[in-house]
C-alpha cells in the first residue's frame, strides 16, 4: 500500500494550494484529518496555501473546543488552481459545500465501504477503524519528524472517536501502534478527552429525554427513537447529532436507530447501528451508507421512517428465520 501513499504524496507536492473536504455532520475524525494534513503541511512546506472548505458555513458546535475554525470564505478561483482531497467521506452527495467539483484534480481517503469513485486518486480501505489512522500513517511515511504535537492533537482525537475509545472490535495492533508514536509528542491528552466527553447539564437532559423516545420491540431486538422536530431547541443542545450513541451498550439489542431533524440542511437524518448484522444496505436506500455495523441516512420526509422502520424489521425477521 505504500505506493498509493507515495503517490498521493507526490501529488500534494505538485501543487501550490490544497483543499481539503470533509463530510456534513462532520466527526472528529473527519475534522482530525483535516486539520491533521493542514497543520503537518504548515509545518513542513510553509509555502503552500491549505484551506479546509465549508468552515465559514458550519455552526460553531462542531468545533467543540478542539477545532478553530476559519470564517473567511475560500473563493472559486483558490478552488480552480488547487488540489482538492476529501476525506472520511464515503459518496460524493455526503461531501459539505460539495464545492470539490471546482477544484483541479481529486484525492480521496477514507475508511468506509467503496460504493463509487469520485477522484482521480482514491485509497479507500475499510479495514482501518478511522481516517486519521491512515493519514497517521501517511505522515509517518511523508516525514515523521514534522509529526508535532498539533498534528498528534488532531489525529488523536479521531482515532479515539471511531475507535469508541479502542473498544470497537474493527481496532486493529496497526492502531496502537501508531497511537504510541502519536504519545511521543506530549500532547495535551486531557484536552481531548474534555472535548469529547464532557456535557453541559443540559446535553446530559437531553440524552435522558432521548432515553425517553425510545420504542422497543423485543421479540426482534430493535430499539428505535424518533426525536421531536425542536427537541434540539426545546433542551437548549447546540450540536445536531443523531443521539445514536444513546442507545449503545443495551443489553439485548442487535438494531438500534434514531431519527432526528436537522435544521442546518431542513431534512430528517439518522443513524442505524448493529451488534452483529450488516445494516449498511439500509442506510444506502435512504440517502445514506457508511460501516456495515454504523451507518447514517437522510430521509425524504418524516413518513420515510414508517417505511424505514419497516425494513429493518423485516432484515431482522429474516436474519432470525435463517438463524433457526
Amino acid at each position: 500500500m505504500d505506493f498509493l501513499k507515495t503517490a498521493i504524496i507526490n501529488k500534494i507536492n505538485e501543487y501550490q494550494k490544497i483543499s481539503l473536504f470533509f463530510h456534513e455532520v462532520p466527526d472528529f475524525d473527519a475534522l482530525g484529518a483535516c486539520y491533521a494534513i493542514k497543520r503537518f503541511i504548515r509545518d513542513i512546506a510553509p509555502e503552500k496555501e491549505v484551506a479546509i472548505i465549508g468552515l465559514d458555513v458550519l455552526e460553531e458546535s462542531f468545533s467543540r473546543g478542539l477545532f478553530i475554525f476559519d470564517k473567511q470564505h475560500v473563493t472559486n478561483s483558490f478552488l480552480t488552481e488547487s488540489l482538492g482531497i476529501i476525506l472520511d467521506t464515503a459518496n460524493e452527495q455526503r461531501i459539505w459545500t460539495e464545492r470539490h467539483k471546482y477544484c483541479k484534480e481529486l484525492i480521496r481517503i477514507d475508511h468506509h465501504p467503496q460504493v463509487e469513485s469520485i477522484a482521480q486518486i482514491e485509497w479507500i480501505d475499510q479495514s482501518y477503524p478511522a481516517t486519521c489512522e491512515m493519514i497517521g500513517e501517511l505522515l509517518y511515511l511523508w516525514d515523521p519528524k514534522y509529526i508535532l504535537s498539533p498534528t498528534a492533537t488532531f489525529l488523536y482525537a479521531g482515532i479515539i472517536t471511531d475507535t469508541n475509545r479502542f473498544l470497537y472490535l474493527n481496532t486493529r495492533p496497526s492502531t496502537f501502534q501508531l497511537v504510541s508514536k502519536l504519545l511521543t509528542t506530549n500532547f495535551d491528552r486531557q484536552r481531548i478527552n474534555d472535548s469529547i466527553y464532557l456535557k453541559t447539564l443540559k446535553e446530559a437532559k437531553f440524552d435522558s429525554y432521548v432515553m425517553h423516545r425510545v420504542k422497543l420491540i423485543k421479540e426482534l431486538k430493535f430499539a428505535y427513537a424518533i426525536l421531536a422536530k425542536n427537541s434540539f431547541a426545546k433542551f437548549q443542545v447546540e450540536l445536531r447529532m443523531s443521539m445514536v450513541h444513546v442507545l449503545n451498550n443495551i443489553e439485548g439489542l442487535e438494531i438500534w436507530m434514531t431519527i432526528y431533524y436537522d435544521d442546518t440542511i431542513k431534512a430528517w437524518r439518522g443513524s442505524l447501528r448493529s451488534r452483529n448484522y450488516p445494516i449498511n444496505q439500509i442506510a444506502e436506500k435512504y440517502n445514506g451508507g457508511g460501516h456495515k455495523l454504523a451507518a447514517g441516512f437522510t430521509l425524504n420526509s418524516l413518513s420515510q421512517a414508517k417505511k424505514l422502520r419497516a425494513d429493518v424489521i423485516e432484515y431482522l425477521k429474516q436474519v432470525i428465520k435463517t438463524n433457526v
